[in-house]
């Protein structure tokens, strides 16, 4: 007598589709506690100490009061990781319309010295409104305008090297940090030769610099517009490190190219400044690299650690951005007929795509950064 056996399969259910809000609700605590715990941040509303509420107590000295939300979203997680934690750098991102420019000069508020120097940069057409603004929220502040055409501000300070009285604040538009004047060749003509004005050398290269004696090979243009950046003045005529307490870049996201002038400018005020505070409503333009060389000269010991390399911003897309190879359908072609062990395709042409990875805000801007939403002002 045969038996029969049925056997009954296990019913294996697709994979199921759950919304992102109705997963956050129901595991939104427990990701929320996991990212506290493992992230450690700088600054926690729930776990204030002796140092916040001192801070709180100076921020009452301010002539405008700042919301509870601008404080704790903004202001003390910024002015802890520059004061508490000593961290050189930092970006507040932030929505139009949130207070930028006011929890920057909080933030200038907090530096624990009674005597400071802050700088400045923003676009020029801002900078008589960042003036006003600093009137209007700190208490006798001296405000300096280094907007006009002229190096007499920076070169009387030079001459008498004054230190700040209070709270100095001086402001600058980002094109006249920037423009330089005109350079020209310079070399003499000796036998129908080009050589060096100061040794004589013959030229026989392109360099900037003579090959025997290192002299520059131009001179500034005096038939053009005689100018001097404000910036790379600030840089050579300013031999301390730390003269500015703290810089504040205002629209930072100009400042994203390799070697523009406004970038060098930058990097020029950033080695005097003893603290960077970045501001800005768009950090990034849909690409990866429009950060590189804002943490490149923000943050240049953490890009190096990362492997790096200033110029190779191509490396840095290919990591935390979208990177695109075309080849030549001809190359393809003519590999597909070779053999299959060992057959390369011809050589490619590579060029950044948009898109950002999610790698690049916990590896290098989650620990820098904070932001802001327009909402989380509009609850104060």
């Amino acid at each position: 007598m045969e038996a029969i056996i049925d056997i009954i399969e296990p019913v294996i259910d697709g994979p199921k589709t759950v919304k992102l809000a109705e997963f956050l609700d129901e595991w939104g605590d427990i990701l929320k506690a996991e990212v506290v715990k493992n992230m450690n941040p700088v600054y926690s509303p729930k776990a204030e100490d002796d140092w916040d509420l001192q801070a709180r107590e100076k921020l009452q000295q301010l002539l405008r009061k700042p919301f509870e939300s601008q404080t704790r979203k903004g202001i003390f997680p910024i002015a802890r990781s520059f004061f508490k934690e000593d961290h050189k750098a930092a970006f507040m991102v932030g929505e139009m319309g949130t207070g930028k420019t006011f929890m920057g000069l909080a933030v200038a508020h907090l530096i624990p010295k009674t005597h400071k120097r802050i700088l400045i940069q923003c676009p020029g057409h801002l900078v008589n409104k960042w003036i006003r603004e600093a009137q209007d929220t700190i208490s006798g502040c001296n405000c300096i305008n280094l907007n006009g055409k002229s190096l007499d501000l920076l070169i009387a300070n030079k001459l008498t090297s004054t230190k700040p009285v209070g709270t100095e604040i001086w402001v600058m538009g980002k094109e006249r940090a920037k423009l330089h004047f005109q350079r020209v060749p310079q070399r003499i003509t000796v036998f129908g030769r080009q050589c060096c004005p100061d040794c004589g050398g013959q030229v026989t290269t392109d360099k900037e610099t003579c090959e025997y004696c290192q002299t520059p090979m131009w001179m500034a243009d005096r038939t053009k517009v005689r100018r001097y950046a404000k910036a790379e003045f600030i840089k050579r005529f300013f031999h301390t490190k730390n003269f500015f307490d703290l810089l504040i870049l205002d629209e930072v996201h100009e400042l994203k190219g390799g070697g523009t002038a406004q970038g060098q400018a930058m990097s020029c005020l950033i080695a005097r400044s003893k603290k960077v505070l970045a501001l800005t409503g768009t950090l990034m333009g849909g690409f990866s690299s429009n950060l590189f060389y804002l943490l490149w000269r923000m943050f240049p010991h953490q890009m190096k650690a990362g492997g790096f390399e200033f110029g190779r911003s191509l490396h840095f897309a290919e990591r935390y951005g979208v990177v695109q190879r075309t080849y030549d359908t001809k190359d393809i072609g003519a590999s597909l007929n070779a053999a299959s062990i060992g057959r390369k395709i011809g050589k490619s042409r590579v060029k950044e795509a948009p898109g950002i990875s999610p790698l690049l805000l916990p590896d290098l801007l989650l620990e820098h950064s904070t932001f802001i939403r327009l909402a989380d002002v509009s609850d104060a």
